[in-house]
């Protein structure tokens, strides 16, 4: 059963990686300046930029206010989102910047994912930090210059269709920050999450909906949720995450889509009491929680041997929400070992094959006795065909919970 000292030790462990990295990052970049890369565990690997930057400023944030060290990084992290450009060009040779930096900063300021990104991490930064303000001012602006019409957001200033995943991630940022979003935007990502083609983009958008949307239908969510998870479950046991590519200016890029902490944090807002707490749920976020925790850290293989800084602030981002939502008011722990023993027992072949042989007995025995009572009728049979059609419910529930993955 997933505990709150399971998510809290996952955390330090994440804090603890992050803080590794700086102490690598340090020197690399002039002194007002910091910036983070892809990887966690990749030392000699000097690549950095927005969304490793993004994924330490989220992971730091709230200490920012009692430390006064993380203060000071959080406010270099800054300091590079916002002089990125000056940055890069006083930490790299001339012919280097021009041939491969220049372009990638320039494209990247105004790209929805990563400064949406950027936005979240912001969110919960403290007021007080320096170039705060200017930061969320930059990501405002590119989110703005990537407005369509009549709703959504491309992936960029330069427009086009939009994009649900990018409007997803914009919505997310604005509504984190308190910015105004327009009601078209949200009634768009509605549509997408009840009938759109990319299931794993419509898991992101469905856990920014069950999170943020200011005219949330639970009922609808929820309905969503279940559709996605059967329709998912195959994959729920394993470990893996989507690919969302897209082209800017004729350039391939991508955005990774870790859909199993999208559907896990939708749950745990959508059914707290219920399917949060059931089996298959539980076990997942137990699994990436200890994967965390140990030595090898948690990763998707499929999409590379390393630990990747973005993907340990997603899964911050889950734990801090379940932490938030879920273990404020913890539930009794009677309540909770019920509801997922429950679904095992449900879901296993021993509950299976007794029911059937209970009914195949009932129904056998109930026609033997009617045969053999002198002046029978079928009223007589009323009664056992009452106690058959209820091993029947039972025989469907457990067929139910089986083939939504309550059993990995």
């Amino acid at each position: 059963m997933l505990t709150r000292q399971m998510l809290k030790d996952a955390q330090s462990e994440i804090e603890r990686r992050i803080e590794l990295r700086m102490r690598e990052e340090a020197g690399r970049l002039p002194d007002h300046a910091l910036a983070s890369g892809q990887y966690l565990d990749h030392p000699d690997y000097k690549q950095r930029g927005l969304y490793g930057t993004a994924a330490t400023i989220h992971i730091l944030a709230r200490r920012a206010t009692t430390d006064p060290v993380v203060k000071d990084r959080i406010s270099k992290l800054l300091y590079y989102v916002v002089n990125r450009g000056q940055v890069e060009k006083a930490s790299v040779s001339g012919v280097v910047y021009r041939d491969l930096v220049a372009r990638r900063v320039r494209l990247q300021k105004s790209d929805v994912f990563r400064m949406a990104d950027i936005g979240f991490a912001i969110s919960q930064v403290s007021p007080v930090v320096p170039l705060r303000s200017e930061a969320l001012t930059l990501v405002h602006q590119a989110l703005e210059d990537a407005r369509t019409e009549p709703a959504g957001y491309a992936v960029g200033s330069e427009g086009g269709s939009p994009n649900p995943l990018a409007t997803a991630h914009a919505l997310r940022c604005l509504a984190a920050n308190n910015l105004p979003a327009r009601p078209e935007d949200w009634r768009y990502l509605r549509e997408y999450v009840s009938g759109g083609s990319d299931i794993y983009v419509r898991c992101f958008a469905l856990s920014v909906l069950a999170t943020y949307d200011p005219e949330l239908e639970r009922r609808e969510l929820q309905l969503c949720w279940k559709e996605m998870f059967s329709a998912l479950a195959g994959e729920f046991g394993g470990q893996s995450e989507a690919n969302h590519e897209y082209t800017r200016y004729g350039a391939q890029d991508y955005v990774r889509v870790p859909w199993q902490l999208y559907l896990i944090q939708s749950c745990a807002r959508l059914f707290p009491l219920t399917r949060f707490v059931g089996f298959s749920v539980q076990a997942k976020m137990m699994d990436v929680a200890q994967q965390i925790s140990a030595p090898d850290g948690f990763k998707y293989e499929a999409s590379g041997g390393h630990l990747s800084t973005r993907t340990y602030a997603c899964v911050w981002q889950a734990i801090d929400e379940i932490l938030t939502f879920n273990f404020k008011q913890p539930l009794p722990r009677v309540f909770v070992r019920t509801v997922s023993g429950a679904t095992r027992v449900f879901s296993s072949q021993l509950f299976g094959a007794l029911t059937y042989t209970i009914l195949v007995a009932v129904a056998v025995g109930s026609l033997i006795e009617w045969l053999n009572t002198p002046g029978h009728s079928y009223g007589d049979l009323a009664p056992n065909l009452l106690v058959e059609v209820m091993l029947v419910i039972l025989a469907g529930l457990r067929h139910q919970v089986r083939r939504r993955g309550h059993r990995r």
